[in-house]
């Protein structure tokens, strides 16, 4: 089979696995669904980078991807699942970071009422 011919057989077993997830996906609870979010954002998002990449396969990555035991998203979503995520480590820098404004603009406002500890802030016993 040429190079176009493979391309076109790719393009149709993707859009097929994600034709064939989204009907799994619509069988399933709303509860079930909500859960598996994370999944199908992915899922969506691995569709649109591999059929946006097609063009640039060759011959042999497209039969080494046709040629999967299973499916091409999942095997690809589950190598994704192994791999260490950024989004954590820059989730809690970024935390970190707004704690330290926030610990900083604290110290800004309340450290005129200590300055003037006369006894009549609203933190001291009567």
């Amino acid at each position: 089979m040429d190079e176009k011919g493979l391309r076109e057989l790719l393009l149709q077993r993707l859009h097929m696995e994600l034709l064939l997830f989204k009907d799994s996906m619509f069988q399933k609870e709303k509860e079930d669904i909500f859960m598996d979010s994370y999944r199908i954002e992915i899922y969506v998002n691995l569709y649109e980078i591999l059929v946006e990449h097609a063009d640039t396969l060759g011959a042999d990555t497209m039969r080494m991807l046709l040629n999967l035991n299973y499916g091409i998203l999942e095997t690809v979503y589950q190598k994704w699942l192994g791999k260490k995520d950024s989004f954590y480590d820059e989730l809690n820098t970024y935390v970190c970071n707004e704690l330290e404004s926030v610990s900083a603009m604290a110290d800004e406002v309340y450290s005129d009422e200590k300055e003037g500890d006369d006894g009549t802030g609203y933190d001291q016993a009567a």
